[in-house]
C-alpha cells in the first residue's frame, strides 16, 4: 500500500514539559507523546537521578512505569527520599527484566511515562539469547517503540557506555530511536552537561546544563566554565557554542621541555589532533620551538568542546606557558588555518557580550573596534597584541 505525501495527515507536536525549561529548550519546548529517548554516559554520572526527577513531574499527570533492572526498589526509594519526590506513589517499579510481560501488564492501565534502566538488562522471551546481546536490545527496543506509538507513551531508555564513550551495545539502537542524548561532565565539579545528538522532533546539537546538589539537579541558565586563574601564564578565555547556547570556558596549556626522544601531547576536552595542528602553525610562524616540548591542554569544568573558534585561545595558552608570560584575563576566539590566518566565526556579537567582563578581547578582523576588543589577521598579530613582555621575545618580528 503506498500513499501520497500530501493525503499522509499530521502528527500531534504536543508537547510536555519535563520540569527543567533548560531541558524543554534543548528538547525545542518539551517531549512529544510517543518520543522514544534514548540517554547515555558514563557509571555514576546521574542518569538514574535525573530520569526519577522527570518521572516526579509526569507523575503529575498520571501513572508513572520505572523499570529497575539494576536497583532494587529500596534503593530507589532511598535515592526518591534524597531527591525530595512528593508523587512516589504515582511512580510503579517493577523488577521484572521480561519486556513481554512488562508491555501486557500495562494493557490495561493508563501510563504517562515509561522509564526504562537500563535497555541492557531486559530482554525478550521470544529469544534465546542473554539480555544485553545486540539481538535481544535490537529486540527490546523495536517492541519498546512499538509500545510507545502506539499508546502514546514517552519512554526514556537509559543505556551504558563503554570506555570510549560510545553507547555500549549495537550502535543500530542510536537509529531507532527518536532522540539520543548524552550525559556528561566532571564528577569534580557536580556540573553536567545533557547534549541532545539526534532529534526528530527538533534540531539536533542543543545542550542543557545541570548541576547535581544534595537534593538533586539543578538546573544552570549561564553556565561559565571558569576557575578564577585566569591571569597565571597558560589561560585563556574563550566562547564556544553548543547547539544554539553560548559557553565561557578557561583554556588551561601547560608547555615544558621534553627528557625524551617523543613529545607527549595530552589533552582533555579538546581534540588532540586540532591541538597538534595548531602547534604545527605556532612553530613555522612564530618560530617557536613548541614542537619538541611536552604539550598539555585542559578545559576546565569537563566540557568536551569541538567549536574551531576556540583556536586562537588554545594557540595563545600554549604561547602563555611556553613564555610564562601571564595574559591577565584574556579571552579570544577564532579559527585558526594552516597559514596562520585567524579566521572569523559565527555568532561573533553574541560570543562578545558573553566575553564582556574580560579586560582584552582578541577576535578576528571586526568592522569597528571598540574598547578592549582587538581584530587580528594572523596569529602573530595576535601574539603581539597580548603582551609587551612578548613583543620583545627572540622570534616575534
Amino acid at each position: 500500500m503506498f500513499l501520497n505525501l500530501e493525503d499522509a495527515g499530521e502528527i500531534s507536536l504536543e508537547r510536555l514539559s519535563t520540569g527543567f525549561s533548560e531541558l524543554d529548550r534543548a528538547f525545542r519546548g518539551g517531549i512529544v507523546p510517543g518520543q522514544v529517548i534514548l540517554l547515555s554516559g558514563e557509571p555514576g554520572i546521574g542518569k538514574s537521578t535525573i530520569a526519577l526527577q522527570i518521572a516526579e513531574r509526569f507523575a503529575e499527570r498520571g501513572l508513572v512505569v520505572y523499570v529497575s533492572g539494576e536497583e532494587s526498589p529500596q534503593q530507589l526509594k532511598l535515592r526518591a527520599d534524597r531527591l525530595l519526590l512528593k508523587r512516589k506513589k504515582d511512580i510503579l517499579l517493577t523488577l521484572e527484566n521480561d519486556i513481554d510481560e512488562i508491555i501486557s501488564s500495562l494493557q490495561n492501565k493508563r501510563v504517562s511515562f515509561m522509564v526504562v534502566d537500563s535497555i541492557q538488562t531486559v530482554f525478550s522471551s521470544d529469544l534465546g539469547s542473554s539480555p544485553g546481546s545486540i539481538s535481544q536490545v535490537k529486540n527490546v527496543t523495536m517492541k519498546t517503540i512499538d509500545f510507545a506509538k502506539k499508546r502514546g507513551v514517552p519512554v526514556l531508555l537509559v543505556g551504558h557506555v563503554t570506555k570510549e564513550g560510545e553507547i555500549a551495545g549495537p550502535k543500530l539502537v542510536e537509529h531507532m530511536v527518536d532522540t539520543v542524548a548524552y550525559f556528561e561532565g566532571d564528577r569534580r565539579t557536580g556540573l553536567r552537561l545533557l547534549k541532545i545528538t539526534k532529534n526528530r522532533f527538533g534540531p539536533s546539537d542543543e545542550v542543557a546544563v545541570f548541576e547535581l546538589k544534595e537534593n538533586g539537579f539543578v538546573q544552570v541558565e549561564n553556565p561559565s566554565f571558569t576557575e578564577g586563574d585566569a591571569d597565571l601564564p597558560g589561560n585563556v578565555l574563550t566562547c564556544v557554542f553548543e547547539g544554539t547556547k553560548p559557553f565561557v570556558v578557561q583554556i588551561q596549556a601547560l608547555v615544558s621541555k621534553n627528557r625524551t626522544f617523543s613529545p607527549k601531547r595530552v589533552c582533555k576536552g579538546v581534540d588532540v589532533n586540532r591541538v597538534m595542528l595548531l602547534i604545527a602553525v605556532i612553530s613555522k610562524y612564530l618560530k617557536f620551538p613548541i614542537e619538541t616540548h611536552d604539550v598539555y591542554v585542559n578545559v576546565v569544568g569537563g566540557l568536551r568542546i569541538t567549536d574551531p573558534a576556540a583556536d586562537l585561545a588554545i594557540a595563545l595558552s600554549i604561547v602563555s606557558s611556553y613564555l610564562e608570560v601571564p595574559l591577565h584575563n584574556t579571552a579570544a576566539v577564532g579559527e585558526i588555518g594552516l597559514d596562520g590566518r585567524v579566521r572569523k566565526v559565527y555568532n561573533i556579537n553574541r560570543r562578545l557580550n558573553s566575553l564582556k567582563s574580560s579586560e582584552r578581547i582578541v577576535v578576528p578582523p571586526v568592522e569597528e573596534e571598540q574598547k578592549g576588543i582587538f581584530g587580528v589577521r594572523d596569529l602573530k598579530e595576535a601574539v603581539s597584541v597580548i603582551g609587551g613582555e612578548i613583543l620583545g621575545t627572540p622570534g616575534i618580528d
